[in-house]
């Protein structure tokens, strides 16, 4: 005997016609974007300044550009002269290198040959003259001097000044 009463359970099915396929597609490209963004932003390098002379104050600036000159003029006499009129007392002698004002010449200290460091009065910050034989004179600035170079090899924590970089 058939029965007219059924036992059936109803459930609802979904279809699955990609509704929800979008917001997955659009979470992984903005979880790749993020991702991305910050690999990108942990790799940038520091930020360097383009002119290591904008740091300068006017004091240092005309003793910048006061010391390219002299390392010009140094470098045509080293033609004239020899190598061997590179030193400290030759070139006080001659009043060839600069000073910051209130400063006499005996400021210079010769670091060894060719290469001669000036001190900031008053400050802590200091050029060095590096004018070694046959190659062009350059010029190194650090606004902090802890302890003074003992050879010219010592300079790689200073700020090159020259444009012969």
């Amino acid at each position: 005997m058939l029965s007219s009463r059924s036992n059936f359970n109803v459930e609802v099915v979904r279809p699955d016609d990609g509704r929800l396929e979008s917001f997955w597609v659009t979470l992984f490209i903005l979880a790749v974007l993020l991702l991305g963004g910050l690999g990108v932003w942990a790799r940038q390098a520091p930020v360097t300044l383009t002119e290591p002379s904008a740091s300068l104050n006017t004091a240092q600036r005309q003793l910048l550009l006061e010391l390219s000159i002299a390392a010009d003029e140094i470098a045509f006499m080293e033609d004239i002269l020899g190598a061997e009129e590179l030193k400290l007392a030759n070139l006080t002698e001659q009043a060839l290198l600069p000073v910051f004002v209130g400063q006499d010449f005996e400021a210079w200290q010769a670091i060894s040959q060719g290469c001669f460091l000036l001190a900031q009065p008053k400050s802590n910050a200091a050029f060095v003259l590096r004018l070694e034989a046959n190659t062009p004179p350059a010029i190194f600035f650090i606004p902090e001097l802890i302890e003074n170079p003992h050879t010219c090899n010592e300079l790689s924590s200073w700020l090159r000044m020259d444009n012969n970089q």
